[in-house]
C-alpha cells in the first residue's frame, strides 16, 4: 500500500520526539489510507498495529478523534446504507441555468447550498436578512436556522459573475424576514434535481469537489464540520491539493 504500518509507526514515534502530536499523524495516516481506497478492514488492522507499537513505546493514544474514525471505519466494514450520490459541478451549474428563469427561488437555493457546501434544508429555512452578497462577490451568511450550528457566520467568495448577479437580484426582491426557500419543503426542492440525486447530493458534491482542490482545513471551516474526520466520507478517493481556496474551487469558471 505504499507505506507499511512499520514505516508509519517509526514516523509517528519520530514525530512525537519532535513535539508533533502522534494522534495527528495517525489521523493523517487514516485519511491517506481511505483516500487511496484501502478496505476499512485493512485500515483498522494497520491502525491497531500502530497503536500497539506506540503502546510499547510508552505512548497511549486516548484521542477521541481516532476513536470516532475507527467507529466510522467499523460502520463501513459492517456495511452502511448508501450515501447520497454527489452532484458534479457541471450538473449543478446546468441545473441552476435551467431553473434561473422558470424557478429562480430554487436556482438560488441550489446555488447557495453549493457555494457554502450546505444542506438544502438549512439554506431554504435561512432568513433573507441573514444573507448578504456584495457587488464584488463576497457572500456572508449568519446561520440562524441550521440544525447543527446556530448563530455562526461564514464568509466565502462567489467567483462566478452569473451566480453573483442571480443571488443579489433575488435577495433584493425579498423582505429581510422572509425565508430563502419560502413554504416549500426540502423534498419538493429535491424533486427538481436530476434523477438519482437527492437534496444532500449538493452538500456532498460541493464538499467532495472542494477537497480535490483546496486545503482540507478550509473546507472543514466552510462546511462547519467539527473535525477533519467528518470530511473523510466526502472524499473516498480524492487526492487533496492546496492550490486553490475552497470557495474558488466551487465557483471558478
Amino acid at each position: 500500500m505504499g507505506y507499511s504500518a512499520a514505516k508509519w509507526t517509526r514516523f509517528v514515534v519520530q514525530a512525537r520526539l519532535q513535539s508533533h502530536p502522534p494522534a495527528d499523524q495517525l489521523l493523517a495516516f487514516i485519511g491517506w489510507c481511505h483516500a487511496e481506497g484501502l478496505k476499512p478492514t485493512s485500515i483498522l488492522t494497520e491502525v491497531a498495529n500502530i497503536r500497539a507499537t506506540l503502546r510499547m513505546e510508552g505512548v497511549v493514544l486516548n484521542d477521541y478523534r481516532i476513536t470516532m474514525a475507527q467507529r466510522g471505519l467499523a460502520k463501513l466494514k459492517a456495511g452502511v446504507p448508501r450515501q447520497a450520490a454527489p452532484i458534479s459541478k457541471d450538473v449543478l451549474y446546468r441545473t441552476v441555468d435551467r431553473l434561473v428563469k422558470s424557478d429562480p427561488q430554487a436556482a438560488v437555493i441550489f446555488a447557495v447550498a453549493w457555494l457554502t457546501a450546505s444542506r438544502v434544508g438549512d439554506v431554504r429555512r435561512q432568513r433573507v436578512g441573514a444573507v448578504k452578497c456584495s457587488s464584488d462577490g463576497v457572500l456572508e451568511i449568519e446561520w440562524t436556522e441550521r440544525k447543527d450550528w446556530r448563530n455562526v457566520g461564514i464568509v466565502t467568495q462567489v467567483w462566478s459573475g452569473k451566480l453573483r448577479h442571480m443571488i443579489t437580484t433575488y435577495l433584493s426582491r425579498k423582505l429581510p424576514d422572509e425565508t430563502l426557500g419560502g413554504d416549500r419543503t426540502t423534498a419538493q426542492y429535491a424533486a427538481l434535481l436530476p434523477k438519482g440525486l437527492t437534496a444532500h447530493s449538493i452538500r456532498r458534491g460541493a464538499a467532495q469537489h472542494a477537497l480535490t482542490a483546496a486545503d482540507p482545513e478550509a473546507v472543514r471551516t466552510l462546511t462547519l464540520h467539527a473535525t477533519l474526520n467528518g470530511l473523510i466520507r466526502y472524499a473516498p478517493r480524492c487526492h487533496v491539493r492546496t492550490q486553490l481556496g475552497a470557495s474558488r474551487a466551487l465557483t471558478e469558471n
